[in-house]
């Protein structure tokens, strides 16, 4: 009989530590998670040539876009460019350049409450991706289906940093999307998870880190980030869990090697998320999202080839060949 009054002791005694312990973690993760990084960057201003979009969403906001090459003949695709927190629809000439020299349509479209488009009321983007960013990708391809120049196009997308996250899970839902780019792009969970890896002891002792099993570790994070979407009134999306519909074949992600944010590690953890035939790109010396600035012929090459080739464009043998003897750089990072 002692021992069992024993055992509830020690059950009751666990299950209060832990409820202790998930009272004081739980909200500070939240609190981390929610703070933005100091990006630096600089949005681009409006361009001549390009037809400007007001694009409504379902729920009512109000989005704003440009239509770069939309009067073009023979255009070879559409691309649907989505930009970078606190950027705009014009940094789509940034990123996107080869593609309007090499005649594909770029459609691009600030997310609510970003650049030109409306603000929602009491709601403000932060660097993860929601329902709400995943709200306004449907509405951009309701837009394309209703213009008879764009419908008929075979459709791709390219985005960055939470703007890719958001081109990747649109692929996952919309099958027409034939290929994807995601320069700087992450997991929500993953990314949290690589982090709380390494900045644990700033809420924690360290050894009290390491005697938590993996299953209790991914079970705070979720309760951190339903708090957060609790508080926030939004609902994060989770790649992790929508990766079995995205064909891994039609995904190219880039990352910079000098990137601070999402890593050389956490780029290959997604692409480890994604499946083997999925290419990563790690563009030596670039800091987050500026792949393109520090390898800019590189970087349209790769781009360039990579869409031509979901669309089953034969593709430039020289860069094949190039590509090849750059391949093993992208698998050593993977497998560390």
């Amino acid at each position: 009989m002692l021992w069992v009054w024993i055992s509830l002791f020690v059950i009751v005694a666990v299950v209060a530590c832990d409820q202790a312990y998930r009272r004081y973690v739980t909200p500070r993760i939240s609190d981390i998670f929610e703070n933005v990084p100091p990006f630096n960057v600089v949005a681009e201003i409006g361009q001549p040539g390009a037809e400007l979009l007001v694009i409504p969403t379902a729920d009512g906001a109000i989005l704003q876009g440009s239509l770069i090459n939309g009067q073009l003949k023979n255009a070879k695709a559409l691309v649907l460019f989505l930009p970078e927190l606190r950027g705009n629809h014009w940094m789509a000439r940034r990123y996107c350049d080869a593609l309007i020299r090499h005649d594909y349509v770029v459609m691009a479209v600030d997310f609510r409450s970003q650049g030109e488009s409306a603000e929602m009321p009491g709601y403000s983007p932060i660097h993860w991706i929601t329902e709400y960013e995943m709200a306004d990708v449907a509405a951009m391809l309701e837009f394309i289906e209703s213009r008879p120049l764009l419908k008929n196009l075979p459709l791709l997308v390219c985005g960055v940093s939470r703007g890719g996250v958001a081109a990747l899970v649109a692929a996952c839902r919309y099958p027409r999307i034939r290929g994807v780019v995601a320069d700087s792009a992450f997991g929500t969970m993953s990314m949290t998870k690589y982090f709380v890896d390494r900045f644990a002891s700033h809420l924690i002792p360290s050894w009290v880190y390491r005697l938590l099993p993996a299953w209790h570790v991914d079970l705070t994070l979720r309760h951190a980030m339903q708090l957060s979407e609790k508080r926030r009134s939004c609902k994060y999306v989770h790649l992790e869990r929508e990766q079995e519909t995205l064909d891994s074949n039609s995904v190219l992600l880039i990352s910079g090697g000098r990137d601070s944010y999402v890593t050389p590690e956490i780029a290959a953890r997604l692409q480890s998320i994604i499946g083997k035939h999925c290419q990563l790109w790690i563009a030596p010396g670039a800091k987050h999202n500026m792949s393109r600035s520090v390898c800019t012929e590189e970087y349209d090459r790769r781009v360039l080839n990579h869409f031509d080739v979901c669309l089953g464009i034969t593709p430039d043998v020289d860069f094949v060949e190039h590509e090849n003897e750059l391949a093993t750089t992208a698998y050593s990072i993977t497998e560390k």
